[in-house]
């Protein structure tokens, strides 16, 4: 928006180098470092642009901050586009409840 960097929430403590690959490759951005689902909530005001997740998470971390972003008209999708699910039992390659790698990003966005 009108030549800004972008505002990307990230981990304190959690960072992955995929998840700094991510943000490299967004170029020119302010990095707002905060914590779980203050992170949504950024997002959901406008007030940062996007969160990439290439860490762990679980369906507990990610439900109140995500169902705020979604009333807010924004979205998680998972790395292949699919908005993120709840609910996720029996899975294949990981423990029930366990999220995949997303993407967050706000209305608009």
């Amino acid at each position: 928006a009108g030549g800004a960097p972008l505002a990307v929430v990230a981990s304190r403590s959690h960072n992955t180098p995929e998840t700094d690959a991510f943000i490299r490759d967004l170029g020119p951005a302010e990095i707002v470092s905060v914590g779980s689902s203050l992170k949504f909530c950024l997002l959901a005001a406008a007030e940062a642009d996007v969160y990439p997740r290439f860490g762990r998470t679980m369906e507990w971390d990610t439900a109140a901050g995500d169902a705020v972003l979604r009333a807010a008209g924004g979205i998680t999708r998972t790395l292949d586009g699919r908005p993120l699910v709840y609910g996720k039992r029996n899975q294949a390659t990981d423990s029930d409840f366990a999220n995949p790698h997303f993407i967050a990003s706000g209305k608009g966005a």
